[in-house]
């Protein structure tokens, strides 16, 4: 098996992400100078997750947010772009798994959610599951809920509208686009529960919205939202 991968790095030598510098024995995934661009997203707001250089923030203070914390692990750069991409576009077992270290460390060094009673992923339509082969924030939630030790719901809610992109989308675009695109599966009691929703990037936050609006309307008590990064 040695001698094999040997081989194949041989003469397909593996490549940073990020960069496409090659690699060395030592490296995975990211080459050193773009591992070190992974930052931890420090001085955020206590609720939003937005980055704030004072007290007050003006993402919170201009709507009404129905979730409770939003947390993320790193700044949005080019690295982590590249990862999210790969994750969603070319999932691998490593990727997940690397991004799976850095939710670890993050989860018990920070420690930044009350208790979680279930977790579940944001989903995507089924049509775009079908057509990408899986649900790149599944993937993260179940990684997560290992950490945690925490029960793991991926069918607790299900997106019964087909909505565009939202890459290319205005926060109001963005917030009529989600508007009532998602229902609640009735087969799970979420009374009273604190619920973690995974998704792999934070923009707007016009989803994680517009899912907990929904799960409060079902008498969750709080919802928190985790991602990879803030946008």
């Amino acid at each position: 098996m040695r001698l094999l991968r040997s081989t194949l790095d041989l003469f397909f030598p593996p490549l940073c992400l990020s960069c496409s510098k090659r690699l060395k024995g030592n490296e995975t995934l990211l080459c050193l100078t773009c591992l070190a661009k992974l930052e931890w997203l420090e001085g955020v707001c206590s609720v939003c997750g937005n980055e704030i250089k004072n007290k007050h923030c003006r993402y919170c203070s201009s709507q009404h947010i129905y979730f409770d914390k939003v947390r993320s692990l790193f700044h949005f750069n080019s690295v982590v772009q590249s990862l999210i991409h790969n994750l969603k576009y070319n999932e691998t077992t490593i990727v997940s798994n690397f991004l799976k270290s850095y939710f670890e460390i993050y989860l018990n060094s920070y420690d930044p959610f009350e208790k979680i009673d279930l977790i579940s992923p944001v989903p995507l339509h089924a049509v775009r599951k079908r057509a990408r082969g899986y649900n790149q924030a599944e993937l993260l939630s179940g990684k997560i809920a290992k950490i945690l030790d925490t029960e793991h719901i991926p069918q607790l809610i299900k997106r019964k509208k087909y909505t565009k992109s939202q890459t290319q989308l205005n926060k109001a675009e963005r917030d009529n686009n989600v508007e009532s695109a998602f229902i609640l599966n009735n087969k799970f009691d979420i009374s009273n529960k604190n619920i973690l929703l995974v998704d792999d990037v934070f923009t707007t936050g016009s989803t994680v919205n517009s899912i907990s609006k929904l799960l409060k309307e079902n008498n969750c008590n709080k919802v928190f939202v985790l991602s990879i990064a803030h946008a």
